[in-house]
């Protein structure tokens, strides 16, 4: 990165960009500043700044020449759930439209992906803005969220389909449907999460969905010539469109699981707080699941209404003024219901189920022109047990391929603190030098020995997790860090950017620098046992260079102690897949 004044230019090489056509006119700079920090935080390492390029991604995705605005975080479907620790939508907007163009330098539509999509925020902003997305995702219950919000549906058949559904639920009865009730797949207690209310309506709604879905209700009657045509345009049958009006259903079972289970919604895990059980001993839990229900099936219906609005430019009634942005085009002219040239009515989404450390999809290798992501963080919260409530009530709704084991479900989702060390097999405390193939003097030329440090420190405390939080702290780096990396970048054309924004936590009383270690390892990829891949010795991403972006959503911290001081701000370390010698 080069220093100008008080502006930081990142060496972005664009002639070596496959997502865009063009080399951009002006060169792109950040403004310097002293990195936000709480009180005991210290972030710098000696003989490095205490001051970095901030990537203020509000300011700088609505600033950008296309004329597209972001009016808060949850307009179009990106609030269509209420997901765990999502990342704000202007950040992959503004990496999606500044670094890629609407036609890559093969002449096509650039791929963006997402090894953690999560609830699809990096999906819903490539679809939007016209370039197709590959997510991967663990989690069946996210997977649904991201493809019903990257699935636009005619506002027609959201109406009818609507009619008719809440037609099947007004017809049963006011009883406990056993036949309909939910298997809970491990020791949860059903009766500790949900009162008898709730299971009673919680059935009726799992039998009237099931009804809708063996229906014959016909998502093209009564659809206006604009909608059919975008419609046949992608090729979507009567089958393929009622399966996209089924999973919305689908999903708004989750939705209200949510809404009235007894777990406290302002914790992100499943947790029974002392005032949730008085506003049970009051009477005034839980809400009635049908009323619930039904204002869940209004608002996200006006969830998706203003993404059709958005990608086609029309104004159907039912998608709120603050959700739509009326008719967004390059050219500043309404998309209409036209077709021809609409990018975002052609962006093709592929969200496929697996796992961000080992997905391999021979049809993308290569084929990748951005990727952008927000792993968890470190030991911050069982990401599983947040949605598992949710998961057990749909899961025979779920597709074939979602259908998962809770136990491996848990222990597999990356940044989960649950761990068991008896079936650990590694001498303690594990090291990123015990993975290094390297000579030493590589090694000590890398911020690693500092991770290492930081991982004997906290191993050495005297605390009954000190040897889980130390495992774990090697484990996010060692192996689910790496592999990441290392599936992207096997994923990613040479020369195509890999974003990664990445949040820094405090374990056993040490702050982890966790943007400055994937930078290193993402650097010397060809360095460590354990990628998963075959790489040469010298082989890594390139270092763009590291921004901070201030956090403004704190809802992930809630309930959570911070003995070193508060995280004020979001790392994005910028990195680059080198092009072929060749080229």
């Amino acid at each position: 990165m080069e220093r100008r004044g008080d502006t930081v230019f990142p060496d972005f090489r664009f002639a070596d960009n496959p997502g865009m056509d063009e080399v951009p006119d002006e060169e792109i700079g950040y403004p310097l500043g002293p990195v936000p920090k709480g009180d005991g935080v210290e972030y710098a390492f000696p003989g490095e700044p205490e001051e970095y390029p901030e990537m203020d991604f509000r300011r700088l995705a609505n600033d950008l020449p296309d004329g597209r605005t972001i009016p808060n975080t949850t307009y179009l479907t990106h609030a269509i759930h209420k997901h765990p620790a999502i990342f704000i939508p202007h950040i992959p907007s503004y990496i999606i439209r500044q670094f890629t163009t609407p036609e890559n330098a093969d002449g096509d539509r650039p791929l963006v992906l997402d090894p953690f999509s999560g609830s699809g925020t990096s999906g819903l902003e490539a679809k939007v803005n016209g370039r197709d997305y590959l997510g991967v995702e663990i989690n069946p219950l996210s997977r649904l969220v991201s493809e019903v919000s990257t699935s636009p549906i005619p506002p027609t058949t959201l109406d009818r389909a609507e009619d008719r559904y809440l037609d099947l639920l007004d017809e049963t009865d006011d009883r406990r449907y056993e036949e309909y009730d939910a298997e809970f797949l491990d020791r949860t207690g059903k009766d500790h999460w949900f009162e008898p209310a709730a299971i009673r309506g919680l059935t009726r709604v799992r039998k009237a969905l099931a009804a809708f879905k063996g229906s014959d209700f016909d998502p093209f009657e009564g659809l206006s010539d604009g909608e059919r045509a975008a419609v046949d345009d992608l090729d979507l049958d009567r089958d393929e469109l009622h399966e996209r009006v089924n999973r919305w259903l689908t999903l708004l079972i989750a939705n209200t699981v949510f809404e009235v289970s007894n777990a406290d919604p302002g914790v992100s895990k499943a947790y029974k707080s002392k005032k949730m059980r008085r506003k049970i001993d009051a009477g005034e839990h839980p809400p009635d699941v049908l009323e619930t229900h039904r204002e869940q099936i209004a608002e996200t219906k006006g969830n998706l209404v203003a993404l059709w609005n958005d990608v086609y430019g029309t104004n159907y009634s039912g998608g709120t003024v603050q959700r739509t942005l009326g008719g967004y085009a390059e050219d500043g002219q309404s998309r209409g219901e036209r077709i021809d040239g609409n990018d975002a009515h052609a962006a093709e989404v592929d969200i496929r189920l697996g796992d961000a450390r080992t997905f391999s999809f021979e049809e993308y290798d290569e084929q990748v022109d951005l990727a952008v992501t927000s792993p968890p963080y470190i030991n911050a919260m069982n990401y599983y047990r947040g949605s598992k409530l949710r998961l057990f009530w749909l899961y025979d709704f779920l597709e074939e391929d979602e259908k998962f084991d809770a136990t491996e479900l848990r222990k597999s989702i990356v940044g989960t603190n649950s761990v068991s060390m008896s079936t650990v097999d590694r001498d303690l405390p594990a090291t990123l030098r015990s993975i290094w193939t390297g000579t030493d003097a590589e090694f000590e030329a890398t911020r690693l020995p500092h991770l290492d440090e930081d991982i004997e420190a906290i191993h050495a405390l005297d605390h009954n997790e000190a040897e889980r939080k130390a495992y774990v702290t090697w484990s996010f780096f060692g192996v689910d860090m790496l592999q990441n990396l290392a599936r992207v970048y096997e994923h990613l054309k040479p020369g195509g950017y890999y974003f990664f924004v990445i949040g820094e936590n405090t374990i056993g009383e040490r702050l982890i620098h966790s943007h400055k270690y994937v930078a290193d390892i993402a650097q010397h990829l060809g360095k460590f046992e354990g990628t998963g891949g075959d790489f040469d010795a010298d082989e890594g991403f390139r270092l763009v260079g590291s921004a901070w972006d201030e956090i403004t959503n704190r809802d992930l911290f809630k309930g959570r102690k911070h003995e070193g001081g508060v995280i004020e701000c979001e790392w994005v370390t910028i990195l680059q897949k080198p092009p072929r010698e060749s080229e």
